[in-house]
């Protein structure tokens, strides 16, 4: 199945029969297995094993290091991404900061790590994973997404209770669906960029039996992405479907209009969309929602714009836990209130790096069977970027790593399109 649908050339498998034995791959292989299952493994090891739950990803990422670590001094020089540049020139940008705010090195700290951890993973892909490898790891990724999706339908049925504060005022809802994530924003974070990626997969597979699995299951995604009741998900999704089928298939606007549809006709989700345009919203916004949240990231600017207030003292989990700022709503926001404007340039030119190489390297390069896959990828990849205007969707962990985890494997994958896996070592 992976040689049929994701395209694995006998010219890349006879590529990597030439390259020196990779000995640590059975390791690395079951690092990276255990990072595409990212949401259930972190609930089944805070659920269980609690101490284990809190530091299980800081180990892979040390083995993966070292491993990384020992291919490089035995001569392996695997070409990098294009968008690691970009994510060096920030990283660099961020550690300056951190001296700086050596006067509270605990808030700096823990800021440079909020925001360039789950970015080491995907910065490491190209020296753990094979580029055949990566079909297999995609396939993962999509069966753990269709798993979370039956059981976000699952908990709708049952109607599982929800913390008021879920529900706006007013508001009449079965329940918001969270899943292993547990919390409906996060969830519905997670079914935006994976649902078109499992998709994808039912579009491009010839097997009647797989297709309908794939298919069957990204509706189970798209239904639960619904039962979230996250708006900014929505949104994201609605953004993502509409650019990519205006640059590259404009069949893909009968998804927008079939959601449309379904928005409009369904009370609760009907309800939630025209909430937005309330007079009511808006006063609640304004008064301490994210009109004014956004508006406190432009006063940090205050005191310095090019460098804003400082790692973790704005907007974030960590400004959050600390006591010095509330969540800004918009990740953009965060970034500009604790960085400054050099920060945000930064940022914003690593995210479009990333993807202009999707597009160049992936969607541009893949064959017929190979497009539908391509395109989901990237409708997931930029509805993750736009549902960040509207919340901290990188405050997530399951889901910033998620996000560098299925770019990286998108791109290893479109190595062996034409069997030249570009492969310097």
């Amino acid at each position: 199945m992976q040689n049929r649908i994701l395209g694995t050339a006998d010219s890349a498998q006879r590529a990597a029969a030439e390259r020196p034995r990779f000995v640590a791959r059975p390791l690395a292989k079951g690092c990276v297995t255990l990072l595409a299952a990212f949401p259930l493994v972190d609930y089944t090891l805070r659920q269980f094993a609690h101490p284990l739950g809190s530091i299980w990803d800081k180990i892979v990422l040390v083995i993966l290091a070292l491993i990384a670590l020992n291919r490089v001094m035995r001569g392996h020089r695997p070409q990098v991404f294009a968008w690691s540049r970009y994510a060096g020139w920030y990283i660099l940008y961020l550690i300056a900061l951190l001296f700086v705010g050596l006067g509270s090195p605990g808030t700096s700290f823990d800021g440079l790590r909020a925001d360039m951890y789950d970015m080491l993973f995907g910065l490491l892909l190209p020296f753990v994973v094979e580029p055949e490898d990566a079909p297999s790891f995609l396939y993962l990724a999509a069966a753990l997404a269709i798993l979370v999706g039956l059981d976000g339908v699952l908990q709708y049925a049952l109607a599982v209770p929800i913390p008021p504060g879920w529900v706006d005022v007013g508001e009449h809802v079965r329940t918001r669906v969270f899943s292993v994530l547990k919390s409906p924003n996060e969830l519905g974070a997670y079914m935006e960029m994976m649902a078109p990626l499992v998709m994808g997969m039912g579009f491009a597979e010839k097997n009647r039996v797989r297709k309908l699995i794939f298919l069957a299951g990204g509706f189970l995604c798209l239904v639960t992405l619904l039962l979230t009741y996250t708006r900014g998900a929505w949104l994201g999704l609605g953004v993502g479907v509409v650019l990519v089928a205006l640059a590259f298939e404009r069949r893909l606007l009968a998804v927008v209009v079939v959601l449309g549809v379904v928005g409009f006709f369904l009370p609760p989700i009907h309800h939630r969309i025209m909430d937005l345009f309330s007079q009511v919203y808006y006063i609640k916004s304004s008064q301490g929602g994210r009109l004014v949240r956004w508006q406190q990231a432009f006063d940090q600017l205050a005191g310095s714009p090019l460098f804003g207030a400082g790692l973790g003292r704005y907007g974030g989990a960590v400004a959050s836990d600390k006591g010095l700022s509330i969540y800004s709503d918009n990740y953009y926001a965060k970034v500009l209130g604790e960085s400054g404007l050099v920060g945000l340039v930064l940022f914003f030119a690593l995210h479009i790096r990333i993807v202009g190489e999707v597009v160049q390297r992936v969607v541009r390069r893949a064959g017929r069977g190979q497009r539908p896959i391509a395109l989901g990828g990237l409708i997931g990849v930029i509805a993750l970027l736009v549902h960040n205007v509207v919340e901290n969707v990188f405050e997530y962990p399951a889901n910033c790593l998620n996000y560098f985890l299925m770019v990286g494997l998108l791109l290893l994958w479109s190595r062996t399109f034409d069997g030249q896996e570009e492969n310097h070592g």
